[in-house]
């Protein structure tokens, strides 16, 4: 007798994204694909959102689904456009593949994202915290978002309440951590790895 299925709902794809992975999930004997958007009353177990559909509204409904879903969301990835991805996880994706990913590691994903089992991880099993990998402190993290905002350090200085020297002491380290040297390779740094752009 076969188990209880998985049911997924796929968001944010172009057409031809969005049929790849209808006939990936439809492959698998234990998935039920969702017409988008599901009918009313129904939850799917999993959201599939494409993180390319975070360009033309900034994101605003990848981070209502994050936010407002009770089902887990796991992000479809651009291996050019790892920004996308990172701010997707820095907002609270339960996790995210590439789409590069092989079928059975994606439907690994979504099996387990359905059980609870990710919280926060990527396809290469790591924990998406903002600046985790680099080792920032969140003070650091603070610092660096607001200068990625185009702030000044007399403006972090007073957003945050501390110190000029304090804040050029957080600068210091957290280039120090992440590899840079002046405030353009920082905030280039920032918008590969998920921190809000100017703007936003």
């Amino acid at each position: 007798m076969a188990g209880p299925r998985t049911s997924v709902s796929i968001a944010g794809a172009h057409d031809i994204v969005a049929g790849g992975l209808r006939a990936l999930l439809g492959s698998a004997s234990d998935v039920e694909i969702l017409c988008e958007p599901p009918p009313f009353g129904t939850r799917p177990d999993v959201v599939v959102y494409d993180a390319i559909g975070v360009e033309p509204d900034g994101g605003a409904e990848l981070f209502a689904l994050i936010k407002d879903s009770e089902c887990p969301v796991l992000v479809l990835g651009r291996d050019l456009r790892p920004d996308l991805a990172a701010r997707a996880m820095a907002h609270g994706a339960a996790g995210c593949f590439s789409l590069e990913s092989d079928g059975e590691a994606v439907l690994a994903m979504i099996r387990q994202a359905a059980s609870g089992g990710l919280e926060g991880r990527s396809s290469n099993g790591h924990r998406d915290v903002l600046g985790a990998e680099a080792g920032l402190s969140p003070r650091e993290v603070q610092v660096l978002g607001a200068i990625t905002k185009g702030a000044s350090n007399q403006e972090i200085s007073a957003l945050l309440a501390l110190s000029a020297n304090t804040i050029k002491s957080y600068i210091r380290s957290a280039y120090r951590k992440i590899g840079v040297d002046n405030r353009s390779q920082a905030v280039a740094w920032c918008l590969l790895n998920g921190f809000e752009p100017p703007g936003r």
